[in-house]
This record gives C-alpha cells, sequence and structure tokens, in this order.
C-alpha cells in the first residue's frame, strides 16, 4: 500500500533513539523528510546517517525541550529547512516508576515537564501552520499506563492520562481544519526505556526485571514483549493519508495486553 508519505515533512520527538527514531526511520522510508528534535546530538546524527544510508532525507536539531519556547524552536526550524510541516510525532519523554511513597518530586516534574509539556509546546507552535494549510497530522506516543494505571508506576500512569485527555481535546477542536490528532498506546515493548521501568518496579516489588518481565509475558496473549518496529508501523499509519477518517483515537499495540473494552 501506496501510504502517500513521499515528500510529506514530519517532525519527530524524541527521534534520537527508541519508539521515536524507529518512527523516523519507517517515515523516512515510505518517503518522508525527517526533521529530527532531541537533546543528544550524536545520537541524532547517528538515526539521521542510518536514515541517509537508505536514501531518505534527514535533518536534526538539538534542544531541549524542556526549555521555554522549545516548540517554537523546533518548527521555526523545520520551516526553514524544509519549508513547510505535515507531521508532528511527539515520542519524546519518559516517566519513571517507583513505589508511591519514594518517587520524589523531581521525577513527577521531569515526567510531566518532558513528556507531556514537550508534546503540549510542540503541538501548540505547529497547529497554526496546518491551520494555514488546512492539513496536519499530530501522532502522539503515549502508554498502556494511562488507560490502566499501574501502582508502581504512578507518575507514567498520571502523565499518560494527561496526554491522553489532551489527544481527545485536540483532536475536537482541531478536525474541522483537516488536523488529524491520534496516538499510540503501545505496551511493554523491547526499548531502552521498558527496561528503565522494568528496573524501577521491580525495586519497589523486591523482584528483579528478569522476573518482572517475565510476569509482563504472561499477560501478554502473544506470550512476548513488542518490538519498536512494530510500533512504528502503527505510527506511520496514523501519518499517512491511508488512516482517513480516524480522528482524536489512541491505538494500542500491546499484544492484547490491556483488558478494557475502551
Amino acid at each position: 500500500m501506496d501510504l502517500g508519505l513521499k515528500d510529506k515533512v514530519a517532525i519527530v520527538s524524541g527521534g534520537n533513539k527508541g519508539l521515536g527514531a524507529a518512527a523516523a526511520v519507517r517515515l523516512a522510508a515510505e518517503g518522508a523528510k525527517v526533521f529530527l528534535t532531541a537533546r543528544n546530538e550524536d545520537d541524532l546524527n547517528s538515526v539521521k546517517a542510518e536514515i541517509e544510508a537508505d536514501d531518505g532525507t534527514a535533518a536534526i536539531f538539538a534542544i531541549d525541550i524542556t526549555e521555554d519556547a522549545a516548540g517554537d524552536k523546533i518548527v521555526a526550524a523545520a520551516l526553514d529547512q524544509f519549508g513547510q510541516v505535515d507531521i508532528v510525532v511527539n515520542a519524546a519523554g519518559a516517566a519513571r516508576g517507583g513505589e508511591f511513597l519514594s518517587v520524589e518530586d523531581e521525577v513527577w516534574r521531569t515526567a510531566f515537564e518532558l513528556k507531556f509539556l514537550g508534546a503540549v509546546k510542540l503541538s501548540r507552535a505547529v497547529i497554526p501552520h496546518m491551520q494555514e494549510r488546512k492539513y496536519g497530522r499530530i501522532v502522539n506516543v503515549i502508554g498502556m499506563f494511562g488507560r490502566e494505571p499501574a501502582k508502581q508506576a504512578l507518575p507514567a500512569s498520571a502523565v499518560n492520562a494527561a496526554f491522553m485527555a489532551i489527544n481527545k481535546g485536540l483532536s475536537q477542536q482541531y478536525g474541522g481544519d483537516g488536523i488529524f490528532v491520534n496516538a499510540v498506546d503501545p505496551g511493554p515493548t523491547r526499548s531502552a526505556r521498558i527496561m528503565t521501568l522494568f528496573a524501577d518496579m521491580a525495586k519497589a516489588n523486591n523482584t528483579t526485571p528478569e522476573e518482572l518481565e517475565n510476569g509482563f509475558r504472561q499477560q501478554i496473549p502473544l506470550g512476548r514483549l513488542g518490538e519498536v518496529d512494530e510500533v512504528a508501523r502503527v505510527i506511520t499509519f496514523l501519518a499517512s493519508d491511508a488512516s482517513g477518517n480516524v480522528n482524536g483515537t489512541v491505538l494500542a499495540v500491546d499484544g492484547g495486553m490491556s483488558k478494557g473494552l475502551f
């Protein structure tokens, strides 16, 4: 299927590693021009080199998205580089876990400032440009704990729930402007982020990350953790016109782990 992404311009926050990098690589493989942003310039250059080695087009912009006006700076740099922005993938940030009484304020603050407010800033900066063009695709990478909170990962659960509210609200407010806002809800996916979260949760439960991973696998009908490219393919679909009439949804990519009907 041709997803119609050739020469579309996609900003990918958190594009230096994990799900963000995988989404950037997949979007570029479909013909999109990818604008990667994150804090670590070396990691961004590595992803850029991977994309270009496969004849893709990529540019980078190293910035801490928690900075004031970071969203405006990213969008301005992308427009200067490519002249337009069609797609934004908000994939920056992750929240730490731990036993509630031992989780410090800084963990909560960082989770909201990086993952939640980072996406708010970037979306707020790009929406006026998308309104002018009557076209836009915003894809938010959230996480399953927003829908089903985990007691050992309440910072992640709270951030993800807030993120889901923004996802739905923006889709309702700007759908009439041709801006589609959707999200992916990854379950346990083999990445550095999930390994860090497993380590935090294992400490809170007096177990090991390996035992915790085995416990998660037993809850997943497919019997395994997901892979980053499996999530990236869903992100790419939502970023494309092939997902027409899909707006305001959160697609679970969790091997069937979530049990809720909605």
